[in-house]
């Protein structure tokens, strides 16, 4: 009986064992009291956390904990702040660093591959291409993201200036 059962929830037969003797002993399947620290923060503070790190991505664990004891009254640690995080499926990560493109790069773009769509290998010949380099700022600021979500660096936050090069020559 108990088999079925087990397969049928995918429960192994330890687990419903387990439940079964602390319910003759207790009364009841609740799980007890345990060691440890009781929690700093309830529900209520958990979920303005998660909310304000999602709308604040940028906002650092240090941040957020000022943030949170200014505004809600509660002190925590910093590493609390990266726990709960952490529960969330919220970790530092460091942006996706593309340049962002605007319409009138892709229309040049566009324009510039369709100017040269039939050129000849000896026109080819006389282009040099360098490559891409970016001139960064020094940072690493981090920003709070969910698993594979990517975090694109909007204008507004650029901290890069593209430079590309495309030389043509004649010998």
């Amino acid at each position: 009986m108990w088999h079925q059962f087990q397969h049928s929830v995918g429960i192994k037969s330890c687990v419903i064992s387990r439940l079964l003797l602390r319910h003759r002993t207790t009364g009841t399947v609740r799980d007890r009291p345990r060691s440890g620290a009781p929690r700093v923060t309830d529900r209520n503070d958990d979920q303005y956390l998660r909310t304000y790190a999602l709308r604040h991505r940028c906002a650092s664990a240090t941040e957020l904990q000022a943030h949170l004891r200014d505004v809600r009254g509660t002190r925590v640690s910093r590493q609390t702040i990266c726990n709960r995080l952490h529960c969330f499926g919220l970790n530092a990560r460091r942006p996706l660093q593309v340049t962002p493109l605007t319409p009138r790069h892709r229309r040049e773009r566009l324009q510039w591959a369709q100017d040269h769509v039939t050129w000849t290998m000896q026109q080819w010949s006389t282009v040099l291409f360098t490559d891409e380099c970016r001139l960064h700022q020094i940072c690493t600021r981090l920003v709070m993201r969910q698993g594979s979500t990517d975090y694109v660096i909007t204008p507004s936050h650029q901290r890069a200036v593209s430079v590309a090069s495309v030389e043509q020559f004649h010998l």
